[in-house]
């Protein structure tokens, strides 16, 4: 099959028909000219941690994202764990340890903007970069959308950058790159082979100069996203 993912067209030679039902947002045709070729084998399915019990179909679809995202870097993207969303054509991306409750921040955010707001991507974007915006990051929607399969196939300028914590009281502050840089290499994937990884850590330092970044301390009611969205999007 072949998709597209981040404006960068892959042929999957994939083993299992689960697959392209997942990625059928994605879809190109047939006869379609490909930038990269990826192929599956039953070792990269083994190869992947299955102490959950998945089934092999699911491992699969994992593989393929392992794959990519080893990939992007060469294309100037990567894969950013992160939810993101629009807001009248800015996009916001909200960053945070696993269980920390991004994506029910974002749903609050949802909940208080209505139609202003469209989910990009709830758990693992593809963030890319181009030679003609040099200082525009792209977030970009893929089929790796967390369990709540929040997302859709487009793509948003990135003009911030929100690091969650939890908290009884809300604030909302912004932060330097110092501040910013220690939390957010733990969710950028960094591939083993040395060019793409040294091409991901240049584009990490480009993600922190071109967005605004964020210090979001929440609990988990509305009035959490009104007083991040009043700070960030007061003008």
């Amino acid at each position: 099959m072949k998709c597209r993912f981040a404006d960068i067209n892959y042929e999957i030679n994939n083993l299992y028909s689960d697959l392209e039902r997942a990625c059928r947002d994605y879809l190109i045709p047939y006869d379609s000219e490909c930038d990269e070729a990826i192929t599956i084998t039953e070792q990269d399915i083994d190869s992947e941690n299955n102490d959950g019990g998945y089934s092999r179909e699911y491992l699969e679809f994992i593989s393929v994202c392992r794959k990519i995202s080893n990939n992007l870097p060469l294309h100037d993207a990567f894969l950013f764990h992160s939810a993101v969303f629009d807001v009248s054509g800015e996009g916001v991306a909200l960053t945070a340890e696993s269980g920390t409750g991004k994506t029910t921040h974002m749903l609050l955010w949802r909940k208080l903007l209505g139609d202003k707001l469209t989910i990009v991507n709830g758990d693992k974007p593809f963030v890319r970069f181009f030679d003609n915006e040099p200082s525009t990051p792209y977030a970009y929607g893929t089929p790796w959308n967390g369990k709540e399969k929040l997302g859709c196939n487009m793509r948003t300028p990135l003009r911030h950058i929100c690091f969650i914590e939890r908290a009884e009281k809300n604030s909302c502050e912004k932060i330097g790159i110092s501040d910013a840089i220690n939390l957010i290499f733990k969710q950028i994937y960094i591939p083993n082979e040395p060019q793409a990884a040294a091409n991901a850590l240049s584009l990490v330092d480009r993600l922190l100069s071109s967005c605004d970044l964020w210090r979001i301390r929440c609990n988990m009611d509305i009035s959490a996203a009104q007083t991040a969205y009043g700070t960030i999007f007061s003008r």
